[in-house]
Parts: C-alpha cells; sequence; structure tokens
C-alpha cells in the first residue's frame, strides 16, 4: 500500500490501512525526534515534531487509538459527536489539522473514586476531534520529553508501569544501611490545579493550541466555565502536560550530576545524601537517613516547587513515617518486619477484592458454575496479573457468615514479561484447592508458574 507523509489527497478505505506499516511510519519519526532532543538539536527536533502533526500516518493512528481503541471511544463531548464507523474515522482523518483550530469546551462529569468513601473525581472530555488532535499532538512530544524525565518518573510513560515504580522503592529501601525514614506525599488536586502559564513556559512547541485547550473551558449541565488553571482529566494529552509541570521534582535533591547522568542517593553529598525520590504521577515517596530531614529540609523544598506550578502536598494524606510502620504506595505495603522489608499487596484493597467476589457470589447462588467463571474470571485476571508481578508474601482474613476465606500468596517476579504464557484464572484454578465452596477455607499455594508481569497502564 502506498501511504502519503502528509496531506489527504489519496483516499484510502478504512479497512485497508496497513497498520504495522502505518505505526512503523510514526515510531520511525518518532525515534527522529527523541534522537535529536538527545542531541540537543532543538530546531531539528522541532521541525520533526511538525513534521508528524502532519503526517497522514500519524493521523490515522491518532484516531485509530481515540476513536476505536480507547475505552473511553463512545465517550461523546459536548458535540454529542462519536466515531462508530469506519466511514467516520475517515472523515475525521481527513480534516484533523491544528491549523487554525478552535477547541469546543470539554463535558464535565463526575465519577466515583475507588477509596469507597462516596467520594468523586472530576472529569472534563474534550470532543472526539480535540481528542484526535491531542493524540496526535502527544505523539510528537513525548518522544522529546522522554529525554528530559528524570530517572525515577514512573506515572503515564511509555513502557513504564506501576510495577516499576514499586520495584524502585523496595530496591531503595531493602539494602542494609538505607534510609529509613519515608515521606508518604499526595498533591493536593493535581490536574486540576496546575498553573497554566508555568506550564506553557516548559513547551517549546504548539504552545497556542495547547493554551486553546487549557482555555477552552467546561461545560456542565448546560452552563459554560472558564478554566483558570488545570489540564482537566479526559483528554489525552493531559497526563503528559502533568509529567512536563512536574518534572525537576527529583533534581531538587542531587539526582542528577552536571552532565545530566543519574546519581545513586549514597553518592550525594550534603543534606542529598541518602534521599531518594520515586514518583508515579501524583503520588510520591520520598526516602531520608532521619525524619528531620524529611520535616526541615525535603518537606520546605517540595512546597516550594509545587507552589511554583499552582500545586501543594496534601496536609490530610501526606506523612512522615518509619520504614517499620511501612507505606501505602500504589497498592501495596512496603514495611520492613525484624530486619527485612517486604513488600505486600495492601490490606484495604485485598480485602475489598475479596469482598467484591463474596458480594457477588452471595448474589448469584442459583448460577451455573459457567456464568460464575465467566464473571468472575475478568476480576481474578485483573488482580492476579496486578500483584504477581512483584515479589509478594499476602495474608489476608475475611471473616463472618456465610463463610470463611483465608488466602495465602507466595510469589516471585519473574525475569521477564513474558516468561509465562499461562492464564492467570488457569494458575488460579491448579493453585486453589476448593473444599465444599462455599463454606471451607480455599488456600492458594505457590505454583511452578507465575502470571506475566503486565506492561504500562494507569493503576
Amino acid at each position: 500500500m502506498r501511504t502519503e507523509q502528509t496531506g489527504g489527497r489519496g483516499q484510502t478505505a478504512w479497512s485497508d490501512i496497513d497498520w504495522t506499516a502505518t505505526e512503523a511510519i510514526v515510531r520511525r519519526l518518532q525515534d527522529r525526534i527523541y534522537r535529536a532532543a538527545a542531541a540537543g538539536n532543538g530546531r531539528q527536533a522541532k521541525n520533526l515534531q511538525k513534521l508528524l502533526v502532519r503526517s497522514t500516518s500519524a493521523k490515522r493512528l491518532a484516531v485509530r487509538r481515540v476513536a476505536q481503541q480507547n475505552a473511553g471511544r463512545n465517550t461523546p463531548g459536548v458535540d454529542g459527536v462519536v466515531c462508530r464507523t469506519p466511514e467516520s474515522r475517515t472523515r475525521l482523518t481527513a480534516g484533523l489539522s491544528l491549523r487554525g483550530h478552535r477547541p469546543q469546551p470539554v463535558r464535565r462529569v463526575y465519577i466515583p473514586k475507588a477509596d469507597g468513601r462516596g467520594r468523586t473525581r472530576p472529569l472534563g472530555i474534550p470532543t472526539i476531534r480535540d481528542r484526535a488532535l491531542q493524540m496526535l499532538v502527544k505523539l510528537a512530544l513525548e518522544p522529546e520529553w522522554e529525554t528530559r524525565f528524570e530517572t525515577n518518573s514512573y506515572g503515564f510513560r511509555p513502557g513504564r508501569c506501576t510495577m516499576d515504580a514499586i520495584v524502585a522503592l523496595h530496591a531503595a529501601l531493602a539494602p542494609a544501611g538505607a534510609s529509613g525514614w519515608l515521606l508518604d506525599g499526595d498533591i493536593s488536586g493535581c490536574f486540576d490545579n496546575i498553573g497554566h502559564k508555568p506550564l506553557l513556559s516548559r513547551l517549546p512547541v504548539f504552545t497556542t493550541t495547547i493554551r486553546r485547550w487549557l482555555k477552552a473551558g467546561t461545560v456542565e449541565l448546560g452552563t459554560w466555565s472558564p478554566t483558570a488553571a488545570g489540564a482537566p482529566q479526559g483528554g489525552p494529552l493531559s497526563p503528559l502536560l502533568a509529567n512536563v509541570a512536574l518534572d525537576g521534582m527529583e533534581r531538587l535533591f542531587g539526582a542528577e550530576d552536571d552532565q545530566g547522568r543519574y546519581v545513586r542517593p549514597s553518592g550525594r553529598r550534603g543534606l542529598d545524601h541518602g534521599i531518594s525520590l520515586i514518583r508515579y504521577a501524583d503520588d510520591l515517596v520520598v526516602t531520608a537517613p532521619t525524619r528531620e530531614v524529611l520535616a526541615t529540609y525535603v518537606v520546605p523544598k517540595l512546597t516550594a516547587f509545587l507552589g511554583e506550578r499552582g500545586l501543594k502536598l496534601s496536609e490530610a494524606k501526606t506523612r512522615i513515617v518509619h520504614i517499620d510502620e511501612g507505606v501505602d504506595f500504589l497498592g501495596f505495603t512496603v514495611r520492613r518486619y525484624r530486619g527485612v522489608v517486604l513488600t505486600r499487596p495492601q490490606k484495604t484493597k485485598l480485602v475489598r477484592h475479596l469482598r467484591a467476589i463474596g458480594d457477588y457470589l452471595r448474589q448469584h447462588r442459583q448460577a451455573t458454575p459457567s456464568q460464575v467463571i465467566g464473571d468472575l474470571a475478568p476480576l481474578i485476571r485483573g488482580w492476579a496479573n496486578y500483584i504477581s508481578a512483584r515479589r509478594i508474601k499476602a495474608r489476608v482474613s475475611l471473616g463472618g457468615p456465610p463463610c470463611q476465606r483465608e488466602a495465602v500468596a507466595v510469589g516471585e517476579a519473574t525475569p521477564s514479561h513474558q516468561d509465562s504464557g499461562m492464564d492467570p484464572v488457569e494458575i488460579l484454578r491448579s493453585q486453589v484447592e476448593l473444599r465444599g465452596w462455599p463454606n471451607e477455607a480455599c488456600t492458594a499455594r505457590r505454583g511452578p508458574h507465575h502470571p506475566a508481569r503486565q506492561g504500562s497502564g494507569e493503576a
């Protein structure tokens, strides 16, 4: 198939597009952007970014991701438009251009938070055209910023996931003589309060278009409201913009030398010695040798850094603890027991998972085994994939009628993402003994196989 690099004269049917070749074209352009940015050639990187957003292949890929692959592909913006047919996706691709684009306001919706307290999280849903254009800009900006982002920044980055952040935190705390005090920090309303001016000052390209997106406003129940700050969650570009705004946090504590090379916490000088910062989006953990260093040095520096960007640490969620007390991070508890640092699934998350299964079983007592397996398999598979990717030792008891359940699971991290090809549900079936379900305890034992580690994604 012949694919034009830029322009839209030759229209190809959506079903006839060679997606392997399309992704290869975009990947080559992204590689060139990355190499130019890494070499410090900002002008060449900027020209290549402009070339990419005009590329027909990049436009097709952007439309495919937001209108065909993403979970929110059927969620409309304020215009009520979605692209469910190949013809509508082809028309959207043909009209995709940043030149003279005037974005529409985002549609404000609220989703429940996962804390079980009845709280909601505000989302801003752009129109399908704005989402496609944001994905197009993200394809161009991401390679450049991957050369700048810090070593221990893991949220919403290609090739990185929550397990990488957990491994980094465990590695920072496990060695003998490692720092034993931790700052468990959370940025209050990160996406909703990012200052537009400091964010835009860091973007050398597409500044006008991104400013229009940020200033487009929100529509809630038919009422338009301006946006003075923040990058509304719901758009493909918002996570990248949040990472751009928060970039530089780890460098506050001597994480890089003059040549931009990473410096280990043990090799840093002065008050920065022994300080390690691990961040996943707006959640962060800072380790330090003493409580005083965290209280008098780390917290003031972080407060000043965030204040310049219109942000602040959450007073309710930010606390200083010792490793013997443990810290909860991304669904896991990292704690030292009798001189050994263990990373285990967070108790509240485990209890919530088991209760969800128990509630389903109580509500479907007359269901057939095939229906139960079909409904619970995605839930068990997702949970098993998540917790099995790291060394885990967990013991959970969930009491009360009509059944008592106790599960003990011990897993070792596999050397590669793809070492195990077994399905997590099949692994659980091979490891779990059911004795008179649901009135007897079930015990999950270590088996010869463990689920493959998940790739990048949101926790």
